[in-house]
């Protein structure tokens, strides 16, 4: 049985290696013919003179033999039903996940005074994130936010005003976009000194 070859993707990409073969042998005879550096003007423009008939031929094949490829494409793509011009819309969509609640604060207070969280909550990756505190101290207490750069308290700025935090109260805050900063946690205020409770907060990392 005789076999038709069809002229399709294939003819196109031997016209483009035959392109880019003879290109690369005119390219080495070239070099090798060029003149010294201490010749004369004259040939050394009839020089580049040459380098030019001997390339642009064979760009001009090139680009002819990636005009055919491209064609046969759409040809083959038109066979499977596959609209050329039709413009395909790609959407990626992420989920924004909430990791695991981390305990950061857990202390039965008994003194007044300025506390901070045991760790600064990692925000490097997060979208969003919320600190829960959870009191039972039978004294009231601030809670302010604070973040820095760095995993310190040290030098930590704040993020939004002082939050009272009722005796035996709850409080949640949450910090997005605009509030972002790598690592975040909560300065604790107590004026007056607790004789019974706990004081819990942890947070939450959406990302």
């Amino acid at each position: 049985m005789q076999k038709t070859e069809d002229p399709g993707v294939g003819a196109g990409i031997v016209v483009g290696a035959i392109g880019v073969g003879a290109l690369a042998t005119g390219i080495a005879l070239l070099v090798a013919a060029r003149p010294a550096q201490a010749a004369p003007t004259d040939e050394k423009l009839d020089y580049l003179i040459e380098v030019l008939m001997t390339v642009l031929p064979v760009l001009a094949e090139v680009a002819e033999g990636q005009a055919a490829l491209i064609t046969a494409m759409h040809q083959w793509l038109a066979a499977q039903g596959i609209p050329v011009d039709e413009a395909v819309e790609v959407i990626v969509r992420t989920d924004w996940v909430a990791k695991e609640p981390e305990q950061v604060f857990n202390e039965a207070i008994r003194s007044a005074g300025t506390f901070y969280t045991h760790k600064m909550a990692d925000w490097t990756k997060g979208k969003r994130i919320m600190f829960k505190a959870e009191s039972s101290l039978n004294q009231a207490a601030n809670l302010q936010v604070i973040g820095n750069i760095v995993d310190d308290t040290v030098r930590a700025t704040d993020i939004g005003p002082a939050l009272p935090l009722a005796a035996n109260g709850n409080l949640s805050v949450g910090l997005a976009w605009d509030d972002w900063i790598p690592f975040t946690g909560i300065r604790i205020t107590v004026a007056v000194a607790p004789t019974a409770g706990i004081l819990t907060i942890s947070v939450v990392v959406q990302e």
